[in-house]
């Protein structure tokens, strides 16, 4: 996303001296914000970074709409940097200096509206403005007006007409809807606030942005993450960044330190059917292994590879909970979690399998499994996690669901079991959903310079995430790890100079660049779309290549080697051997599974793709799901099922597919091929 205020720094600075051309209740609120006397009531609080982040953050917005005029700005800063700090303030703002009454707080999921509720509700320990002073002298009964009604589907839209804070998701305020209606007959005028805009689909936001202008009386949109992968982002002006790299050098979140097993000593092992023997890395030169384009993950989580890499994570989490400091009753402040991040559900189920077994040996037993076929109450237990230094938990596996808001301090140890995706613009490589990921550990659990806390993360050289430790600026553990010794020498992990060189010399990079004359230079082109997307998706699905060696399937079923799928009519060998159906049954855990059941069980698998496929195109899995269904069943008939749908299909048939389902969801989760399909739908 293009940087807009660049042009206007040095006016911007001159006018921060005197606040000329504001007015005076403008000035007076920015002096308060200012003041030696403006103290929160916070057990630990960084005057410098107060002014150094918030206050300008919030500066520039006044800047920005009263000066420049520019309704629809944008703050890009990291999590933990303040981003519902500067909302508060600007609706104090706009309630001092303006009158206005109404603020519509637009939230992507139910884990950011749970936190901003905390925020914004009076009777909450966490209200902002109990926290922060900003309503003072003759403007402090301004604050008892305040109230705050939470759209939630099914509810009435009372609460619409009558609260002063509107807090909900877009889908709340769609036309036709009642809470659509009481804004447009009783709302004159309104500010709307986007927290984490990076998180809704453009076409949809701007869509209700332009219905909501002839209200709109100034728009502020907060992310720490604003390009996606698809090429869209707001249409609002960005006028202040505060990245991660700021952000570590002056010690506001923790610092991020990745570790790496050791390739040549991690036995990643598949079964090759074609000769019944197990290959591993040492019998298959590593770029033979990249050559045969298996899906990164298909190595990480497998048994063996899996435990070894839980076995690095909770020895990492064992060195993180005796760094943790001591209170005056010589205990921990504070309890560290694992947390474990996976693609598919079961991958989840299969980690969470396998810490039981390695966990209790670490002292970790207790564990939440978050994803979004489960219960609603343990994805609550996760929201809450937040709330205890000292929760009952030890770790968290999550597939796609613990994102954006839901930021828990004691994260000590991120464990990767999926591969993020990029794309380069310019030379740069962009990506959205890796910073948030590693973003839910950044928090701190304190604000001390002298104990500032790491986050470490585990991750493997065949996930390729170079280009997202560079982008993060992390430093990197110098030593590989050996999974079946795993010895960490303190004195190697990169100190706090370490950090800061690196960070300094990216920043020395930047200045170099600026010096450059750039005022002859033609305007920023806006970012293209997802790199290379797959518009002729219907030739390359028909020629996709499925190999029945990444089968889950033990070696005594070895006689589906003559399996063979082609690109006509995914036509099975008509020479094919008879297979076993116990066999493929016992290994694949379904033996108790009659036929209807297995039906059943693959059309939920068949649903679960697309929506997958959705998040992980752009955090959006809306109806659209609708038309990929029916793309990946009839790709499925076509190249597992004779051309027979699940209910026709034979038995034998199903449960081969089933084996091999997992594939199918790997194809479905390219970016680059849910772009092109969309594209041309």
């Amino acid at each position: 996303m293009q940087y807009f205020f660049k042009q206007h720094e040095a006016n911007f600075e001159e006018w921060r001296k005197t606040y000329a051309g504001i007015p005076d209740s403008a000035v007076a609120f920015l002096t308060h914000i200012n003041s030696k006397h403006f103290k929160p009531d916070l057990e630990l609080w960084n005057e410098n970074q107060w002014k150094k982040v918030q206050v300008e953050a919030i500066e520039r917005c006044v800047y920005s709409f009263e000066i420049l005029g520019v309704k629809d700005v944008l703050t890009n800063i990291v999590t933990g940097g303040g981003k519902t700090t500067v909302i508060g303030a600007m609706i104090a703002y706009m309630m001092i200096v303006h009158d206005q009454t109404k603020f519509l707080v637009l939230t992507p999921n139910t884990i950011v509206r749970s936190r901003l509720t905390d925020e914004f509700d009076p009777n909450s320990e966490s209200y902002v403005y109990r926290v922060f002073p900003f309503f003072f002298n003759s403007y402090k009964p301004l604050q008892e007006r305040i109230s705050l009604h939470v759209m939630q589907q099914g509810e009435s839209s009372a609460g619409v007409r009558a609260a002063m804070i509107l807090i909900g998701n877009i889908q709340q305020i769609y036309e036709k809807s009642d809470n659509w209606k009481v804004i447009l007959e009783n709302v004159d005028s309104l500010v709307i606030f986007n927290d984490e805009a990076h998180n809704t689909k453009a076409e949809l936001y701007n869509n209700l942005i332009n219905k909501l202008k002839p209200k709109r009386f100034f728009r502020l949109d907060t992310t720490a993450t604003p390009d996606r992968l698809d090429g869209l982002h707001p249409d609002s002006e960005m006028v202040f960044v505060y990245s991660i790299a700021e952000a570590m050098r002056d010690k506001i979140i923790k610092r991020i330190v990745v570790f790496h097993p050791d390739v040549t000593k991690v036995h990643l092992t598949y079964e090759d059917l074609e000769t019944g023997q197990t290959i591993s890395a040492e019998e298959v030169p590593w770029e033979e292994i990249e050559k045969r384009k298996i899906p990164a993950r298909r190595y990480i989580t497998s048994i063996k590879p899996m435990r070894q890499q839980l076995a690095i994570g909770l020895e990492l989490l064992k060195r993180q909970r005796i760094a943790v400091p001591r209170g005056k009753d010589n205990k921990p402040r504070f309890k560290p979690l694992l947390f474990i991040i996976a693609l598919s559900i079961k991958d989840a189920e299969n980690i969470a399998r396998e810490l039981e077994k390695l966990g209790p040996s670490y002292d970790v037993n207790k564990f939440i499994l978050v994803h979004n076929e489960q219960d609603d109450e343990e994805v609550e237990k996760a929201k809450t996690l937040n709330k205890n230094p000292h929760p009952e938990f030890d770790a968290v596996i999550s597939v796609l669901m613990l994102r954006e808001g839901w930021d828990v301090r004691n994260i000590a140890v991120e464990l990767l079991f999926r591969k993020f995706s990029y794309k380069e613009v310019n030379g740069e490589k962009k990506s959205v959903y890796g910073p948030q990921v590693i973003g839910r550990g950044l928090r701190r659990m304190g604000k001390s310079k002298e104990e500032w806390e790491s986050l470490y993360v585990v991750d493997h050289p065949i996930l390729k995430h170079q280009w997202l430790w560079e982008n993060l600026k992390a430093t990197e553990y110098p030593d590989s790890l050996d999974p079946a010794n795993i010895v960490i020498d303190e004195a190697k992990i990169p100190t706090e100079k370490d950090t800061s060189e690196i960070i300094e010399e990216s920043e020395k990079s930047l200045e170099e660049a600026e010096k450059l004359d750039l005022s002859n230079l033609p305007p920023t082109p806006e970012p293209p779309g997802v790199v290379k997307p797959i518009y002729e998706w219907q030739e390359y699905l028909d020629e996709i290549e499925y190999d029945p060696r990444k089968m889950n399937i033990s070696q005594d079923i070895a006689q589906i080697k003559s399996l063979n799928l082609d690109s006509e009519l995914a036509t099975l060998d008509k020479n094919l051997p008879e297979i076993d159906v116990n066999d493929i049954a016992r290994q694949t855990n379904t033996e108790t599974w009659d036929t209807q059941e297995l039906r059943k069980q693959l059309a939920k698998q068949i649903h679960s793709i697309a929506n997958s496929a959705l998040l992980e195109y752009d955090r959006n899995p809306d109806n659209r799901q609708v038309y990929l269904i029916k793309v990946i069943k009839s790709h499925i008939q076509k190249r597992f099922l004779f051309g027979k749908d699940l209910d026709s299909a034979d038995e034998k048939r199903l449960r081969i597919l089933w084996a091999m389902i997992d594939q199918v969801r790997d194809v479905f989760l390219q970016p680059e091929l849910i772009e092109g399909m969309l594209a041309k739908r």
